[in-house]
């Protein structure tokens, strides 16, 4: 057949020249993409096998030794070990980061092998809607929302308002990106005379380390008139009202430019119980949404040295205000104020983290530290619920979990709870 000749016959010889060479580019690229994909699958495989390994090593020390924990020996050894298996860690995911990343920056190489020739600029522009910061005025209406949920009306007092800024569980910090705060509240009986108390723990440094990861901390000092939304975990008891609120705020893992890389929040755990003097204990738990569950898992190896904010603390109300006492980690710092009815506010509790460290959160969280009273304050609760006729003894009062702000759950009632605190 003899060769078609012409500018439309030289146009479509062109046009199949160039078809072939793409077609050939795309299957090397495909080649080689398969090879990059099955090599980062293998390494990460590779990676979760040493991180299991060091959580089986972690696990069986913590059964051998588990007696000597809590004695100064014994803690001081096993906080060597979790640094030794620390640093085993950060090793690992280093060494994998490392690895995608090289193959991350092979994977975009690759991506001109399947270009067209003279590609063309797209017709259609990305646009950003991202959403501005929120007036005042709506955050005004996000609290009366929250609120209103919880109690059925819109807020008045100034209680009402504080607590109704810790329930709205919308965050105004640009650096959040608009991921929102857990809220988790349970309904006590009220105490007269007693206002709200407010609790902030917080990371005074501007950013801490998580094995490889940088992770931002709120930057500040103790602050009587802290924002809800600037700590890593609040809890609000409104005596007014009758409610504990509970907040766990996001999580910021930073890029090495300081920028945000990913935004979570984890759901705070924990119960409320309140004794016949009005007294509240709670027991809470929030983990860092961005580690490894196994280290912030109240069941898992690590069990009561996990890397969780957690505590077991008190509140008792008397006539010169609530105190404090229990046990809580040895991180972060802690402060607790009261604000009473007549207007001021008074500072319960400054309880400074162990260190400032950078790398403070791996090695204070796994410990705990006793406030005030430390745990004989749980008397009360442990021996205050319904007797026991069968062992003549008082049970305790039982504990009422967290639950959500659309179905609150209540503290069950112990007897002889009075409405105020006596003079």
């Amino acid at each position: 057949m003899p060769e078609e000749l012409g500018a439309h016959a030289d146009a479509a010889r062109t046009r199949e020249a160039a078809l072939a060479r793409r077609l050939q580019r795309s299957v090397h690229t495909d080649r080689a993409f398969v090879a990059t994909l099955h090599d980062a699958a293998q390494v990460t495989v590779a990676g979760r096998r040493r991180l299991d390994s060091i959580e089986a090593e972690i696990r069986h020390a913590v059964a051998q030794h588990r007696a000597t924990l809590d004695t100064p020996v014994g803690a001081r050894q096993f906080q060597r070990f979790l640094t030794a298996k620390t640093c085993d860690i950060h090793q690992v995911i280093a060494d994998t980061v490392a690895d995608s990343r090289a193959r991350a920056r092979a994977t975009r190489a690759l991506g001109g092998g399947y270009s067209t020739e003279d590609r063309q600029r797209p017709s259609i522009q990305a646009v950003d809607h991202k959403r501005g910061p929120a007036t005042d005025d709506e955050r005004r209406r996000n609290q009366v929302d929250a609120f209103r949920e919880v109690f059925g009306r819109a807020p008045t007092s100034a209680s009402d308002w504080t607590t109704a800024a810790a329930l709205d569980a919308h965050t105004y910090n640009p650096e959040f990106h608009g991921v929102h705060s857990q809220v988790r509240v349970v309904k006590i009986d009220p105490v007269a005379g007693q206002g709200v108390v407010r609790t902030s723990q917080w990371i005074e440094q501007p950013w801490v380390h998580r094995l490889s990861a940088r992770d931002a901390g709120n930057g500040r000092g103790a602050t009587k008139d802290f924002d809800p939304e600037d700590t890593k975990v609040t809890a609000y008891i409104d005596y007014d009202n009758g409610i504990v609120v509970m907040r766990q705020n996001p999580s910021i893992e930073l890029d090495s430019d300081g920028s945000a890389l990913q935004v979570k929040t984890g759901v705070p755990q924990g119960s409320v119980t309140q004794a016949s003097d009005g007294s509240v204990r709670i027991r809470y738990d929030a983990g860092n949404p961005l580690a490894m569950s196994p280290s912030t898992d109240a069941h898992g190896p690590l069990g009561s040295h996990r890397l969780s904010v957690n505590g077991d603390l008190v509140f008792t109300p008397g006539p010169g205000g609530v105190h404090v006492d229990g046990t809580r980690t040895d991180y972060p710092s802690l402060e607790v104020y009261q604000d009473l009815p007549g207007g001021s506010t008074r500072t319960v509790l400054i309880d400074p983290a162990q260190s400032g460290g950078s790398h403070a959160p791996m090695f204070n969280l796994p410990f705990h530290h006793d406030i005030g009273a430390g745990g004989t304050a749980f008397a009360p609760f442990d021996h205050g619920g319904s007797w026991n006729p069968r062992f003549d003894v008082r049970t305790p009062i039982p504990a009422t979990d967290f639950g959500p702000t659309t179905a609150p759950p209540s503290v069950s009632s112990a007897s002889g709870r009075p409405g105020g605190v006596p003079a």
